[in-house]
This record gives structure tokens, sequence and C-alpha cells, in this order.
């Protein structure tokens, strides 16, 4: 089950994907913070479930991924930002949007460099400030 600063990174992410113009037809986390309608949980892409996906024109899409400075140097994060990034390249106008705490900046820079996916003008990086982010421990 996803932690409360997880959500929080997530519906944040929400608001720029919109803001992007795409529309979010796939939501894997709390609908409620989202909007009022339950979203679809989103098709596996190669291996994984992305936290949502958004459409724009029928032939773009973007995949966001939230992320919590403990998740970013787990092989299933590396794992995850590869195959998306695999399938988000097949057009220059779709994006790949990871969300973090603010505080975890260089973490995911050293991963995306080891991943040779540093500075990709596909892949935008949603930073949230800890100060905005939920304690887990008042869950």
């Amino acid at each position: 089950m996803p932690s409360e600063k997880h959500n929080f990174i997530l519906s944040a992410m929400s608001r720029k994907i919109r803001q992007d113009g795409f529309r979010i037809v796939y939501l894997d986390g709390k609908y409620q913070d989202i909007d009022e309608k339950k979203f679809d949980i989103p098709p596996k892409i190669i291996n994984h479930k992305p936290d949502i996906i958004g459409v724009k024109e029928s032939i773009l899409f973007c995949i966001g991924e939230a992320k919590t400075r403990s998740d970013i140097f787990s092989e299933r994060t590396k794992n995850q930002i590869a195959d998306f990034f695999t399938i988000v390249r097949l057009n220059s106008g779709n994006r790949l949007i990871i969300g973090i705490p603010l505080d975890a900046k260089e973490d995911l820079m050293r991963l995306l460099f080891k991943l040779g996916l540093s500075n990709h003008k596909q892949i935008e990086i949603f930073y949230v400030p800890g100060e905005l982010l939920p304690y887990d421990e008042e869950i």
C-alpha cells in the first residue's frame, strides 16, 4: 500500500499532467485526491504498472511515476524508469514525469545518469518540497 507521501506526490503530479494538456485516463492511487470519478487501474507497461497515465490529442501520452526518497535506488525503480522510457521515446511528444521529494533530487539525478537518461527532453522531474509532504506517522 502506498504511503501518504507517495499519494501526496501523485496527486500533485496529476495537476501538472493536466496543466500540460493531458487528460488522466488511468490511475493507481487515491482517486479522491484527484477527481470525483474513479479511474481504471493502469495496464502493465512491459513489466510494471505506472502510477498515472494521461493522453493528449489521441496520439500522445505521459506516464507519471511518484517516488519517495527511499524508493529511488531500488532495483524496481531502476527497471520501471528504463521500461517506461522505452515506450515513451516512441514519440517525441510523449513524456515520462517522475515526482519526488525535493530532498531526493541528487539521488534521482545519479540514477538517471547511471541509466543514460540525464537531461533528456522527454523526462520531466516534478519536485515536491519536503515541508509540504505529510508525515507517514500521522496515518
